[in-house]
């Protein structure tokens, strides 16, 4: 097959099965791919279709030529030696997903990394750096660099991504590099030509979206030896607008996965671990945020607290590959949840924590 120039495009064609809680999703790409220009729309009613033939029967299509998807996102979640892990909240004016948890995730914007397992790993770990900085709390900070002991070539790519990531923000730190480890991933995505050959094969937690927008994603899990005393979270996400680079400052989290475990969606984070960052003379300054009223959550529904609990289903993947009570062998339960409330127009918050 001669790979197409195109990053973004139309897949028509896309099934999943499900042993054991395990999933394996085959994509099939087309030699003359239909170039896709901003996200799919979502759709609700093939996603509870989909989810409930793949738990009662354990095979769905996935993709058809009513229903495409598209090549997928990719991205990680950091997890601590202490069992915590690194999560931000998407921003009041994020297209999609407004005010949900989420782990770093995004998309190629070169054909390059289309086709290839390492492109899908690269891509990963790029957006991971682009999201999430981590420095530690040494009288004079320090950049971490997560290093892959197992793979040098892509954790030098990595260390380029995490230094660009602080330059733009303006932070001057010297580098402290730090192993990581990648946890085994449950699920299994394989993707195709049009003739059935096998382009590439590869292990991650896979997601499966289709309220908001259209997508699937393939997510690691990366564990880091340190503990939430040890580093704070820095959000570096944001865009270049008029030549500037425009910094986001969303939140991050530190949150304890025995924590999650009573965590319902909807419902008010215990006294959350909540950072954002100011840059002063090239060094982080990190604080804790201050909420006056009105407070709002997911969806940017106007809630009675400023921390409700609104994992995104790249999260809930994460939680359900961590095998956390409440979400092991359930994401896929947890989306339909969300598919059908929002197909029958109910609210994902309970009334109790709702300003009416």
């Amino acid at each position: 097959m001669l790979e197409s120039d195109i990053a973004h495009f139309k897949v028509y064609k896309a099934e999943a099965t499900r042993e054991k809680e395990k999933l394996t999703v085959k994509l099939f790409y087309s030699r003359n791919p239909e170039q896709l220009y901003g996200r799919l729309d979502e759709k609700i009613q093939w996603g509870i279709n989909t989810l409930e033939a793949l738990l009662s029967g354990g095979y769905a299509l996935i993709a058809d030529q009513n229903n495409p998807t598209k090549p997928p996102s990719a991205g990680s979640l950091y997890l601590l030696k202490d069992n915590n892990i690194i999560v931000h909240r998407r921003d009041a004016g994020a297209p999609i997903h407004k005010l949900y948890h989420s782990a770093c995730s995004g998309y190629t914007n070169s054909s390059d990394f289309v086709y290839t397992e390492k492109g899908l790993q690269e891509t990963a770990l790029r957006e991971t750096a682009e999201e999430c900085l981590l420095v530690t709390r040494d009288n004079v900070p320090r950049l971490v660099v997560p290093n892959d002991p197992k793979d040098k070539e892509l954790s030098k790519k990595v260390e380029k991504y995490t230094l660009d990531s602080a330059r733009r923000l303006g932070l001057a730190l010297e580098p402290l590099s730090i192993d990581v480890e990648i946890l085994d991933p449950s699920d299994r995505l394989e993707v195709y030509d049009e003739d059935n050959n096998l382009l590439y094969a590869t292990k991650a937690f896979l997601d499966l979206q289709w309220e908001a927008s259209t997508s699937i994603s393939a997510l690691q899990i990366r564990k880091l030896p340190l503990h939430v005393e040890d580093i704070v979270p820095i959000d570096a996400e944001g865009m270049i607008k008029d030549g500037k680079w425009i910094h986001f400052n969303r939140e991050s989290y530190f949150l304890s996965l025995s924590d999650l475990e009573k965590q319902k969606f909807g419902t008010p984070l215990s006294e959350p671990r909540v950072f954002k960052t100011k840059i002063e003379n090239g060094f982080p300054k990190v604080f804790t945020p201050e909420y006056e009223k009105p407070y709002f959550g997911p969806d940017k529904v106007e809630t009675t607290d400023p921390h409700i609990w609104a994992p995104e289903d790249l999260l809930t993947t994460c939680l359900d590959g961590l095998e956390v009570e409440g979400y092991k062998g359930k994401k896929h339960d947890i989306e339909i949840w969300k598919l059908k409330s929002r197909r029958d127009g109910k609210s994902l918050i309970p009334e109790e924590y709702l300003i009416k």
